[in-house]
C-alpha cells in the first residue's frame, strides 16, 4: 500500500510540471524535421566506418534531439507508466490543441516557435540571432552564450492562449548540448523545478558543459 501511495504521489507531482495530459494518448515529443540543401544524392558518411561508403537520408534528425527525446521518454515512462509519441514538427505544425515537449530553437522547430510567439508566453524569449535569452516583459538579458566551454539551454513551459488546459514545453539551446542538456535537466531534475514553480508556467535557463549533459545546472528560473 505504501508503494502504491508513493507512486501516486510521485505521479501527481510529475503532472504538476509536465501537465495533466502527460499520461494521455497523443502527448508528443516533437523533434525538428530538417532537409538537405546539397544536391549530392548520397551526402552522408558513417563516422568511424568505411570512408568510401555514402548514404542518403531524406529527412535528417539532429543527434542532440534524439538524446533529448531519449531522456524525456524514459522520465515520462518512469513517472507515468506511459510512452509518449515521437513526432516531427511538420507533422503537428497545424495542431494547437496538443500537449507536447519540443526540441530545438524557434528557427529549427515550428512548435518551439509556437511556444515563443504565443500571447501567454510572458516569461522568456530565445533570441537566436544574438545567442541570448531575454525576459519577455522587460527585454533584459537573462543569459548570453559567451563561454565556449559551455552551451546554454532554455526550458519554457506555458499554457497556450487558445487552449489554456494544454501544456506546451520547449527545450531549446545555443549549441547542441544546450538543447540536450536542457532536456536532461527537465527529465532528471523536475522535482527541483517543481519546488520553485509548482504547476505554474516557468522559464529555466540551463548551463551545461559541452559533451556532458549530466553537468546541466539551472542558472535562472522565472515563474
Amino acid at each position: 500500500m505504501w508503494s502504491h501511495l508513493r507512486n501516486r504521489l510521485i505521479g501527481t507531482r510529475f503532472k504538476q510540471v509536465f501537465g495533466r495530459g502527460v499520461d494521455k494518448p497523443g502527448f508528443a515529443l516533437v523533434y525538428g524535421e530538417l532537409a538537405l540543401t546539397s544536391q549530392s544524392p548520397m551526402p552522408y558518411t558513417k563516422p568511424g566506418g568505411n570512408p568510401h561508403a555514402r548514404f542518403s537520408i531524406s529527412r535528417p534528425v539532429s543527434q542532440c534531439e534524439l538524446r533529448a527525446a531519449s531522456y524525456l521518454a524514459s522520465s515520462i515512462g518512469n513517472g507515468t507508466g506511459c510512452t509518449p509519441a515521437l513526432r516531427s514538427d511538420n507533422d503537428v505544425r497545424p495542431i494547437l490543441d496538443l500537449d507536447f515537449i519540443s526540441f530545438g530553437g524557434p528557427l529549427s522547430n515550428f512548435k518551439t516557435e509556437d511556444c515563443q510567439v504565443n500571447d501567454n508566453n510572458l516569461l522568456a524569449i530565445f533570441d537566436q540571432p544574438n545567442t541570448r535569452f531575454l525576459d519577455r516583459k522587460t527585454g533584459n538579458v537573462l543569459a548570453a552564450y559567451a563561454d565556449p566551454t559551455f552551451d546554454y539551454g532554455l526550458i519554457l513551459k506555458l499554457h497556450p492562449k487558445q487552449f489554456p488546459g494544454r501544456v506546451w514545453l520547449a527545450c531549446a539551446g545555443f549549441g547542441e548540448w544546450g538543447t540536450s542538456g536542457a532536456a536532461w535537466y527537465l527529465a532528471n531534475r523536475w522535482m527541483e523545478i517543481r519546488e520553485r514553480a509548482k504547476d505554474r508556467p516557468f522559464a529555466a535557463v540551463i548551463r551545461v558543459r559541452v559533451q556532458q549533459d549530466e553537468s546541466a545546472e539551472c542558472l535562472v528560473i522565472k515563474t
